[in-house]
Parts: structure tokens; sequence; C-alpha cells
């Protein structure tokens, strides 16, 4: 349905200024406004004197975030809504505060999509520093951990995990998914497999979480060296194809064939495309990202999933939504 000039400029307007909003959300999660409005809420004057802020400046993006429906106004009393108590405080079990701050991190180089899209190379960082950046990869492992704690309950429901015992929770991050997986089935054995400086942070939550000993971790690089000799009810691949180019993509899902049981099933997790790649909007936004963020990466279609997971030598694959944009690709090795 067309619409209207006047909603069409409207919507034209919305795009144009969002980044408005994104900053202002971004600013008050930096800042942690949304754990001092928790409970009773405070005045603007509290509320600038505890953020040592200016009291004018502060009304105003208080005054936005009103608006937004991230606070409530009742007098002079600030109060987080739903979404900021549920998402936002933190200490909160399903704190997002370290995904929106990954956000925010990405401005840099989204502000130069100009020069990705002209040259078709990344923006995202220097080619010429090796060195990993420990603070910035604990920034990102937490923004990872902030979505999958929401998602690893959906996901769980949907590989029904009480038949299978033992899982390979490949390029896994901190083992959010393999310690919710353990969680949900006891019985099961999970191992993370991630690069070493990534393992490391990994062996801090899994120790935290009481898991130790039930899930373990193993450095690697998922393209150039091994899986390791034990073969896996379940290899999940989540969040990791959309890093590389086809080439390598069925490459790592070799691998993944090779440590399956022979009733095993590898599991991918991806923002999935439709087959002409315009749909869903995140999908092929996310897919910028990658152009800015990867040599070679992309956000892919189920078709040409299913297409690398019948190269390899997988069957019975199926495809399972998911809420936010994601989807499960299950392909079975019997």
């Amino acid at each position: 349905m067309q619409k209207s000039s006047l909603s069409s400029l409207s919507y034209l307007n919305e795009i144009s200024y969002s980044y408005w909003k994104a900053q202002v959300l971004f600013v008050a999660v930096e800042m942690d406004v949304f754990t001092l409005t928790a409970g009773n809420g405070k005045s603007c004057k509290i509320i600038a004197k505890k953020l040592r802020a200016d009291l004018r400046a502060t009304e105003m993006i208080l005054n936005a975030l009103v608006s937004l429906e991230f606070l409530r106004k009742n007098k002079e009393i600030y109060r987080n809504t739903a979404i900021s108590n549920r998402y936002l405080v933190k200490d909160s079990p399903l704190y997002q505060g370290d995904r929106i701050h990954h956000f925010h991190n990405m401005w840099d180089y989204w502000s130069k999509l100009n020069v990705a899209v002209k040259t078709g190379k990344p923006t995202a960082y220097d080619n010429a520093k090796e060195e990993v950046d420990e603070q910035r990869l604990r920034e990102f492992i937490r923004a990872m951990h902030n979505i999958g704690i929401v998602q690893a309950g959906e996901v769980c429901g949907k590989l029904h995990l009480k038949k299978y015992r033992s899982l390979l929770d490949l390029a896994g991050g901190q083992g959010t998914y393999a310690v919710r997986f353990v969680e949900e089935n006891p019985e099961m054995r999970a191992v993370v497999f991630d690069l070493p400086d990534v393992t490391k942070i990994a062996r801090e939550y899994i120790k935290k979480s009481g898991m130790k000993g039930k899930v373990t971790t193993k450095a690697g690089d998922c393209l150039k060296d091994s899986f390791g000799k034990e073969l896996y009810d379940i290899v999940f691949v989540s969040n990791l194809l959309h890093i590389y180019e086809p080439v390598e993509n069925r490459k790592i899902l070799r691998k993944c064939w090779d440590s399956l049981l022979i009733e095993g099933i590898v599991v991918i997790q991806e923002f999935v495309l439709n087959s002409a790649r315009t749909q869903p909007l995140f999908g092929t936004l996310f897919s910028l990202n990658m152009l800015m963020g990867t040599h070679r990466g992309a956000s892919y279609s189920y078709d040409e999933m299913k297409e690398w997971l019948k190269d390899v030598g997988l069957k019975n694959i199926k495809r399972v939504n998911l809420d936010m944009d994601s989807g499960l690709i299950i392909g079975h090795k019997l």
C-alpha cells in the first residue's frame, strides 16, 4: 500500500533523525541513569547531583527519555518504565546495557559507511594493529552475553535438549549458551570452542556459573585448527557464519560434520534473510555491519545455508524461526 504524502514525509523524517533517539539511549546507559531511577525514582535535582551533570541539561535528557517511554514523570519524580526495569538496570538478570554500549561502539565506523560502499573494504579496525584490545574484547563478549541470555531459553525450548548428552559450542564466547543448555539438561557435558583470548573469559564465566567440570573450553581458530577428536550430539554454531564468506563457511561446516556422532545434529543460529536478501530489515542492516566489520562477511539466506549443509553431507534440514529476527537451521548427520 502506498503511503500518503504526509505519512511518507513523516517516515523519511523518522529515519533521518533516528540517530538522535539512539544517542539519547546511549548516553543514558553510559551514565547509568536507569539504575538511579529504579525503585521509587528520583527528582531531576538529585539525578543531576548523582551524575555530576548540569541541571538544565539533565532535565532535557530525562524528558526525552520520558518521550521515548524509558521513563515516567510524575510531578517532579522520574521513574523507570517496565522495559527499563527489565533490561536497563544493572544487575538485572536480563540487562542489555552492554549490548547497547556495543552498538554505541559501532558509531564511528558506521559513520564511514560511504567509504565501505565505495571500496568494499572494512572500516571498523586498523589492519596494521594486530594485538587484541582486551577492554574492547570484554565489552563485545559481554554484549553477546546480554542477547544470548535472552535467547538461550527460547533455543532450549526448540531443541528438546533432554535427549542429548554432549555439545560443542563453536565460537561460543563466554559460554552463555553452553551453560544454559547444561542447566537445562544436567546430563549434558559441553565444550566451548573459541579463540584463546575468548576462552580465558569463558573460563571465568563458567566458574562463576557453577558449571566448572560440566562445561569446559578448547582454544583454537575455527578455520585453521581441529575441533578435537571428541564427537558430539550437537555442534551449535551461533552467530559465526556471518563473519565469513561461503567457501570458508563450507569448510567450517565440514569440520562440524566430522565432529558429530552418527545421530548428531548441527544447529546454526543466524539472522536469516529471505531468498531476495531484502528482509528482514535488521538482517539487511547487519549485512552492512559485516561489510564494515569483516573482510568478506555478510548476512545469508536460508537457501544459501541449507545448500552449505547439504554440500557437507547433512540431511533432513529444517528451519525454526526465533524472535528478534533470528532463526535456527538444523541438519542431521544420519
